[in-house]
């Protein structure tokens, strides 16, 4: 009798184990704030943009203070690929990227109700935009190369390309690009965005199919590794060889020193884990997210 008195106690205390375990699996964890480095073109534009009810930004206070007010805890990276990375690996995590590298590994979700899109952007409806802007040094005398590439990157034929993901910033003086009519050769150094950086490579090929053997000898030596590196190395440019990618708009502390266009509007995507069942978030919540204020993803129901 003990025997099965104590048999039952065992099973009891496993039930009650199991019931425990089950109760801690299921408590929520925290939000997992994934956030781009300092320098980032993306980075700069979404804190701009992320502003609460009083006004204030993650960037700046309503007056006008510069400030940081990102979270501590947040999970810095720095580049896109490693942003959906890391989103797309944690149920609880939740970042941004530019929408024109979003792909199906993570799920963007609404902002105010307005999905992000080419004709939302274009329209204004999705405000969590900014410029894709494509840079030189100032009055550089740049190497037949770089010139020839920068002319197909200010043509209608480029804007076809970019108009395939992302908003076209089409004028009146663009043409379509003509190959030169003699060969070139040399090479072009593109630095800059990690968001531009997708883009890019769809646009060199283009250009190397449309310049034909005249310029197959030109080389493209490509680095990503944020819109702030690319205007720094733009403007030490000493050769002329350097072009560079920015993913928001230019400061007016650099604007003297550069050359620049914008190529293309792009939207920033706010994205989850595909598991996560959020589908719409307002900025005000982005913004308490980012600073802390909100902590689990169910107190935003």
């Amino acid at each position: 009798m003990k025997k099965r008195i104590a048999r039952i106690i065992v099973v009891a205390m496993a039930f009650v184990g199991l019931a425990l375990s089950a109760g801690c699996t299921k408590e929520e964890k925290d939000i997992l704030v994934v956030a781009r480095e300092a320098g980032s073109g993306t980075r700069e534009a979404f804190d701009g943009m992320i502003k609460n009810t009083a006004g204030d930004s993650l960037m700046k206070t309503a007056g006008g203070i510069s400030r940081d007010a990102l979270v501590e805890t947040a999970d810095i990276q720095n580049t896109t690929n490693n942003v959906m990375m890391k989103v797309a690996g944690n149920k609880n995590a939740i970042g941004y990227i530019s929408l024109g590298s979003l792909n199906d590994t993570v799920k963007a979700v609404k902002v105010a109700g307005i999905a992000g899109s080419p004709a939302t952007v274009l329209d204004g409806s999705y405000t969590l935009q900014r410029p894709f802007v494509i840079l030189v040094r100032k009055n550089a005398a740049l190497t037949p190369a770089a010139a020839d590439f920068l002319k197909y990157l200010r043509s209608s034929s480029a804007q076809d390309i970019v108009g395939a993901k992302l908003v076209k910033q089409e004028n009146a003086s663009q043409s379509a690009y003509i190959a030169p009519a003699e060969p070139i050769s040399g090479a072009v150094v593109i630095k800059g965005s990690t968001s531009v950086d997708p883009c890019m490579d769809l646009l060199i090929a283009d250009y190397q199919k449309k310049g034909g053997s005249n310029v197959i000898g030109i080389t493209f030596n490509k680095d990503a590794q944020g819109s702030a590196a690319g205007i720094t190395a733009v403007k030490g440019d000493t050769i002329g060889n350097i072009i560079g990618m920015s993913s928001g708009a230019v400061k007016s502390a650099d604007a003297s020193a550069l050359d620049y266009f914008s190529i293309a509007l792009d939207a920033i995507a706010v994205i989850v884990n595909k598991d996560n069942t959020l589908e719409d978030i307002t900025i005000d919540q982005l913004y308490k997210i980012y600073t802390g204020g909100i902590k689990k993803f169910s107190e935003l129901a």
